[in-house]
């Protein structure tokens, strides 16, 4: 609710102006109207991590306002320094998403979810094997685990720094995003590099299919506060762990097909390998990390 509150503090103080499209693409933005939609099915994003719960995505809500240099786009508020044909460059404030993974009702949990990942919250007891055999008589060592349910909390924080896109095309991107720890929680800093096509269709179908391949580099500052585990997260010296930077990769698929003026049909899908860094952790269960949605979007 905290990011929640501070989201719409700074959507009030945004300014004015009239229209604008973003370069090389026929979609247009309407300037100084704020844009609602929803979205209605089923998926779920999954939890990598002990003790952190599946999100089922049942309602999504979509929400952007855009002035002339000013915008708010879902959890996103940015400011445009520059706009041309091919490139533009935002400087940017948003809630940091890691914690979420940590947090049920974290504000990136709820408002335009993007992928996260896949666990049951159960433990490994120290008699048996991941694989549900017993442990007596094996002499391999059995890893210890951690539940998030039994470590310290790790806090939420606002995140700020630079969004650039070059528009290659009508149809082809990249975006690159670097940000840092504003409130000082972490201490680090994360950045995205991302490729995104618009894969032809036929003129006559009403749909629109994008992909996308990317990668996240998050610093060792990033990673340890999150992942990392210390006295104040167990006695047992066997589960401390020193996060260290990595590079996770990811591909993701949109598909959107126009059923009616307001409805849309809309699938999507993201997978992330999480890399070394983040995966060695105690805490994860699982090395990847997925979200699927199948449903309808109606726009208001």
């Amino acid at each position: 609710m905290k990011q929640v509150l501070l989201a719409v503090s700074f959507m009030l103080t945004l300014q004015a102006n009239a229209q604008s499209c973003e370069p090389k693409s026929t979609e247009c933005v309407a300037v100084g109207q704020w844009q609602f939609s929803v979205a209605i099915g089923a998926g779920v994003m999954t939890n990598p991590l002990f003790g952190g719960e599946n999100i089922p995505l049942v309602v999504i809500p979509y929400i952007s306002y855009y002035r002339d240099r000013f915008f708010w786009d879902n959890t996103t508020l940015g400011y445009t320094l520059s706009n041309t044909k091919h490139f533009d460059i935002s400087v940017v404030i948003e809630p940091n998403a890691e914690q979420a993974y940590f947090e049920r009702f974290h504000v990136r949990n709820l408002i335009a979810p993007e992928s996260y990942f896949d666990a049951s919250g159960t433990k490994v007891d120290s008699g048996i094997l991941p694989d549900g055999t017993s442990s007596e008589g094996d002499l391999s060592p059995i890893t210890p685990r951690i539940s998030i349910d039994d470590i310290s909390k790790r806090k939420w924080t606002i995140d700020g720094g630079v969004l650039a896109h070059w528009y290659v095309n009508e149809g082809s991107k990249f975006t690159f995003s670097w940000l840092k720890d504003f409130k000082g929680v972490y201490k680090g800093q994360h950045s995205t590099l991302s490729y995104s096509q618009k894969v032809p269709l036929p003129e006559q179908l009403p749909a629109k299919l994008q992909l996308k391949l990317g990668a996240h580099w998050q610093s060792r500052q990033l990673v340890d506060y999150y992942y990392g585990l210390r006295s104040s997260d167990s006695k047992d010296p066997r589960l401390y762990y020193q996060g260290k930077s990595t590079v996770s990769p990811f591909v993701a698929l949109a598909f959107n097909y126009r059923l009616s003026e307001k409805w849309q049909l809309k699938v999507s899908a993201k997978h992330k390998f999480l890399g070394s860094g983040i995966s060695d952790s105690p805490l994860l269960k699982h090395h990847n990390t997925s979200s699927v949605f199948v449903g309808g979007l109606y726009e208001f």
